[in-house]
């Protein structure tokens, strides 16, 4: 099959409905958060939480995806059709060639990130569309990690009874002042470690950007995404305490309520709280019953 050219995506661009999606989507973006399924039990541990929904961009970008979804599968239809055998174009088409759903619950020593992920490809027998899901949670604490795969019901690493409850809270060191980053930029004319230091301190700011927004009702500071330097995220303000991969200054709770990145993941919230009660079993999923788990020595 040759390549489809630009234009033809772009013809086909426009040609796709502003809005659709597959059922396996609406799925994933109704499934009520850990804590609400769990509503019926003690809410006894105060957390920040987030539930944003996005999808992966990259480069030629999801658009483009999408459509060029849309020409192998009329190509496959075309192809078939010419040798006779049955296709099954499919009826809903998906949103996003890649997408996912991360909830995030933060306490003061522990979080834990729920991720599921949807992604589309083509099946070139009968032009149908295959879906891969994916479905996880990975808890971490200076206990170490626990990686779940909520799929295949298993755990390994520090996947204890508590759900790391009795992990320490970290140490936060506070953020450097003017004089200290100036300190930095001077004694890196005659050190190589402290040069290679100040470079990676100015290629990844921790300070703002000078620009707040306010999303579902909390304020967030917008920040450099550390992973694209072209792309912003908008870190929540406010809370009693800050979460674990928060920038320690004050009046930071360092939840991700946006991410903007042209190379990487679009991400925003959906539903966002701080200091809120859930019940501990958040932190354990693997407590349930049917996983098998693994210690970090023991490789599954």
């Amino acid at each position: 099959m040759k390549p489809f050219g630009l234009s033809l995506l772009l013809v086909l661009c426009i040609l796709l409905p502003a809005r659709a999606s597959t059922q396996a989507e609406d799925a994933v973006r109704q499934m009520p958060m850990v804590h609400e399924a769990l509503a019926a039990r003690d809410a006894t541990v105060k957390v920040h939480l987030v539930s944003a929904r996005g999808y992966l961009n990259g480069k030629p970008g999801d658009a483009a995806g999408l459509a060029r979804l849309h020409a192998e599968v009329q190509a496959c239809v075309q192809r078939n059709s010419e040798r006779g055998i049955a296709s099954k174009p499919p009826h809903a088409w998906p949103e996003h060639v890649i997408s996912m759903r991360l909830d995030t619950y933060a306490a003061v020593n522990r979080s834990i990130v729920y991720a599921a992920g949807l992604s589309y490809a083509i099946d070139p027998r009968d032009c149908s569309l295959m879906e891969a899901r994916t479905s996880k949670a990975s808890l971490s604490s200076s206990l170490g990690t626990c990686e779940v795969d909520l799929l295949a019901k298993t755990a390994h690493g520090h996947c204890d009874a508590t759900g790391q409850a009795r992990a320490a809270p970290p140490r936060r060191q506070p953020p450097m002042t003017a004089a200290q980053k100036a300190d930095i930029v001077r004694l890196a004319a005659g050190s190589p470690a402290m040069a290679a230091f100040a470079a990676a301190m100015q290629a990844h700011p921790q300070a703002g950007m000078g620009e707040r927004k306010v999303i579902l009702g909390l304020e967030c500071e917008v920040r450099p995404n550390p992973l694209d330097p072209e792309g912003k995220n908008c870190v929540s303000r406010g809370g009693s305490f800050s979460s674990l991969d928060a920038i320690g200054e004050a009046g930071m709770s360092g939840m991700t309520l946006e991410m903007s990145s042209p190379n990487g993941i679009e991400l925003r919230a959906t539903q966002a709280m701080l200091d809120t009660l859930v019940p501990n079993a958040v932190f354990a999923p693997y407590l349930e019953g049917g996983f098998r788990i693994t210690r970090p020595e023991n490789r599954p």
